[in-house]
């Protein structure tokens, strides 16, 4: 049983209100008696001021105070917990990464700690059984959109699995999403209810969401343990001479007192470098590591046990070498050419307007040998000549292929056109309607392109009026744009539509920041490290055309402890996707394919949790509010979730006992009235 007024207590002022008034009235019998008895008389006018003879054998009196007690109860509006009072019941289960921290339960010993997910499964399965006996039950937990894992369903075995089933999601929770799909759920069920498992870690929102229905937050307690976090790690090239690593973590702990953690670092697999860092409370603490080899992928591991492991590793990728190699095809640009060694690339240049046939400085070697001018048959050749050759494809990789300005037909074809195919793309220029230029202040979208840059006071010429399929607009000039920047078979893609030679752009002291930029972007992920991705998110996968199979196989950390076996890969109408959702377990993961002839292509991708979903001392509610009878509660402090599940209980009329109240205090006045008139009075 439960009370839903306590307020209406105050009432209850009216029964020691009744008796006092019986208390402190004098009642007296006429009576005729003889003279000698005068001193008894004296003595039953002291009685008769005394208060309690004037409450003993008056039923009228009991009557009363019997009738304004029944009304006092019902004004507090007393109900039963009545199991299954909701026909249907919406449950939403916080599945963020925060559940999965350890917890120290209430009077549980060494060794006997579980996670805060672990609790919530037994706290809704005896939910289930008890409270949602004899109603439908529709499950929901927060995953990257709200995830439905039963509806109105009546079976608890198969609730039961569902239950077990739940796991934690540690990319970026869909907490509001999911709190308006169960508003929604229940917006046309007057009968039904909702009720929020969370370990109140809720992402902070500041319109609640409202709900028509009774709706209570169920919070999961316990003490939570410390926990240590990477929050940043990163490898790079020492001295640009690419034999040498160093490397640089920053590490920080959420425990009240000064703590200290080992910090250990492996290259592929092997142990290179082991620190002890000391941790002071809310404060951030730097580890280096110097004179590191080159490893395809380097690990970072916390050795010590915490809280929380989904942020105890990080992952950074060598790229084998120091800089960049790009290939340049160009008639002749030394702005651009020096921009880009400036910004540390290795530039091949290849002269494509005819006049040399080569590379770089080998270029003119070959011209040499094949270009005698003084008789012979190289005169010959030279003349006999209708169009430039067209030079076959350079040896090794290349991160980087620009094509500056118009481009001849025979670059565009053969190893040229794979070549253009495999490796990110950025074109200058080139064939295409072209209009002019209408003015207008220079507009840069946010994109890794434009930072640091204004473009400001540059004239850019005449326009090519083309749009590629494969980009948006990164930079505009009023309404027209300049820049197009998007991704290509799962490789960056860049285009200016306008030609350098026609601008006074390279003149700019914005030029080497802009071509910095576009080296960094479109060669970040240079090698076979992707680089680092959050759970859940969208990464562009470099898919080849040949592939007829790919899968995502977990290598180390988290993902191979607690992850599944095997994650969906995403499809389109050609094939494989190229654009692909990373797992939501953090760890290392190779992105593996497969061609016809079962010759295997690897990425390593790493992905990383929430950081959100680390600060464990967080203890924000749901927002939510009720627009319907009853009080919602969430939001604030939970801190008692009977409390809140009495109010969700209190709501539901089924159990109400104020009709059964008025009845008995009717039948008690009507008691009363019956004794009033047979004049029972003393």
């Amino acid at each position: 049983m439960g009370i839903q007024s306590w307020m209406s207590l105050w009432f209850g002022l009216t029964l020691p209100a009744i008796m006092l008034m019986y208390m402190f009235k004098r009642k007296y019998v006429d009576t005729t008696v003889p003279s000698h008895l005068l001193w008894e008389r004296v003595l039953k006018n002291l009685e008769a001021n005394r208060p309690w003879q004037k409450l003993q054998n008056r039923l009228l009196l009991w009557l009363q105070l019997l009738a304004a007690a029944l009304m006092v109860f019902a004004l507090m509006q007393p109900f039963m917990q009545v199991s299954g009072g909701s026909a249907h019941i919406v449950i939403v289960a916080d599945t963020s990464g925060s559940m999965s921290a350890q917890m120290q339960t209430e009077g549980s010993g060494e060794g006997e700690d579980s996670s805060r997910l672990e609790q919530m499964k037994e706290r809704l399965k005896a939910y289930v059984r008890d409270q949602g006996r004899r109603s439908e039950i529709t499950l929901l937990s927060t995953g990257s959109s709200p995830v439905t894992h039963v509806s109105h369903e009546s079976d608890r075995g198969a609730i039961d699995e569902a239950i077990e089933a739940l796991h934690p999601y540690y990319g970026t929770a869909s907490y509001r999403e999911t709190l308006s799909l169960a508003a929604a759920l229940t917006r046309e069920e007057p009968d039904a209810e909702v009720v929020i498992f969370t370990d109140s870690h809720w992402r902070q929102d500041p319109v609640p969401i409202a709900f028509q229905v009774p709706v209570s937050v169920e919070t999961i307690q316990g003490a939570a343990k410390h926990n240590a976090s990477i929050e940043q790690f990163g490898v790079s090239p020492k001295g640009g001479t690419g034999s040498s690593y160093e490397g640089v973590a920053v590490v920080s702990s959420n425990a009240e007192g000064a703590s200290s953690v080992e910090v250990n670092l492996y290259g592929d697999s092997q142990l290179l470098a082991s620190r002890v860092v000391e941790l002071e409370p809310k404060k951030k603490a730097t580890a280096s590591f110097s004179d590191l080899p080159f490893a395809e992928v380097y690990r970072l591991e916390l050795a010590s046990e915490d809280g929380y492991a989904a942020d105890n590793e990080s992952f950074a990728f060598g790229t084998g070498r120091s800089s960049a190699r790009v290939l340049l095809l160009t008639s002749g640009n030394l702005f651009l050419e020096k921009a880009l060694q400036l910004s540390g690339a290795e530039v091949t240049r290849i002269a494509v307007n005819g006049s040399a046939g080569g590379q770089g400085d080998q270029a003119s070697g070959r011209q040499g040998e094949g270009g005698q001018d003084e008789g012979g048959q190289g005169a010959e050749n030279k003349n006999d000549r209708t169009e430039p050759d067209i030079p076959p494809v350079p040896d090794g990789e290349f991160d980087l292929l620009v094509m500056d300005g118009s481009i001849p037909e025979g670059f565009t074809q053969g190893k040229w056109a794979e070549l253009a195919r495999q490796t990110p793309l950025w074109t200058i220029g080139g064939d295409g309607p072209k209009v002019g230029s209408e003015g207008g202040r220079p507009v840069l979208a946010r994109h890794p392109l434009t930072s640091y840059l204004t473009m400001s006071g540059v004239y850019f010429g005449k326009l090519i009026d083309q749009q590629p399929a494969w980009g948006e607009p990164v930079i505009r000039l009023g309404e027209q744009p300049l820049v197009y920047a998007g991704v290509a078979e799962g490789r960056p893609r860049l285009s200016f539509q306008f030609l350098l030679q026609d601008s006074d752009l390279p003149l700019s002291p914005e030029f080497p920041v802009l071509v910095n930029n576009a080296l960094d972007w479109m060669t970040s992920g240079s090698g076979t490290g992707l680089g680092r991705f959050l759970a859940g998110a969208q990464a562009d996968i470099p898919v080849a055309a040949d592939a007829v199979s790919a899968k995502w196989v977990p290598k180390s950390g988290l993902a191979l402890a607690d992850g599944p076996d095997t994650v969906e890969v995403q499809r389109s109408e050609s094939g494989i996707s190229t654009v692909q959702t990373v797992p939501d377990v953090p760890g290392l993961y190779a992105f593996e394919q497969q061609n016809e002839a079962v010759e295997t292509t690897s990425y390593w991708l790493a992905v990383t949790a929430d950081p959100y979903e680390a600060d464990l001392s967080t203890t924000q509610g749901p927002a939510v509010s009720q627009t319907g009878s009853g009080a919602a509660s969430g939001g604030g402090d939970q801190g008692s979730g009977a409390s809140a599940a009495e109010q969700r209980r209190a709501a539901s009329q089924a159990g109400s006992l104020m009709p059964w109240l008025a009845a008995l205090a009717l039948a008690v006045i009507a008691a009363e009235w019956g004794v009033y008139q047979r004049g029972r009075s003393i």
